[in-house]
């Protein structure tokens, strides 16, 4: 049902994380517009609220300073939320410019901290290099490795 918004159900889900520190479960029930987490056994924890439309989540990605970061398609941004679902930043601009998004349906961090973005809509790849001291707040993160172990 498209207007089923009960704790546990979906509406398109279009991206997962999981936190390797907690083992919870981030699912981003796309068209409710909102977040929802899970335990390890997926046992509903709780939700929390994206924005209404433009917006439009495609993935979730979680970095080594365990925030969480999902491209917005809706409004061109990045979104940074805390791991509790509370929205703490976002950047970016609508564009086929370098440095603008449009629809982002990829995102990746290497190692060096290089943020990597593939859009859809424009059909390219974008490399994103911090800048010498940029505030690490204002980056996304770089992957987690100790998950893998």
């Amino acid at each position: 049902d498209p207007n089923e918004k009960r704790p546990g159900y979906f509406n398109n889900v279009h991206g997962i994380a999981v936190d390797p520190e907690t083992r919870r479960v981030f699912v981003n029930d796309r068209n409710n517009h909102r977040g929802q987490i899970f335990d390890e056994n997926g046992q509903y924890l709780k939700e929390f609220y994206i924005g209404d439309a433009p917006s439009d989540i495609h993935l979730l990605y979680i970095g080594a300073d365990r925030t969480l970061w999902m491209p917005d398609r809706g409004t061109s941004k990045m979104l940074k939320y805390d791991l509790d679902g509370h929205f703490l930043y976002s950047w970016g601009t609508w564009g086929d410019i370098p440095g603008g998004f449009w629809g982002v349906h990829g995102v990746s961090v290497d190692q060096e901290g290089n943020f990597y973005v593939a859009e859809v809509d424009s059909g390219r790849i974008q490399k994103f290099r911090p800048r010498q001291g940029a505030n690490p707040a204002f980056l996304v993160s770089k992957p987690v490795y100790s998950a893998w172990n």
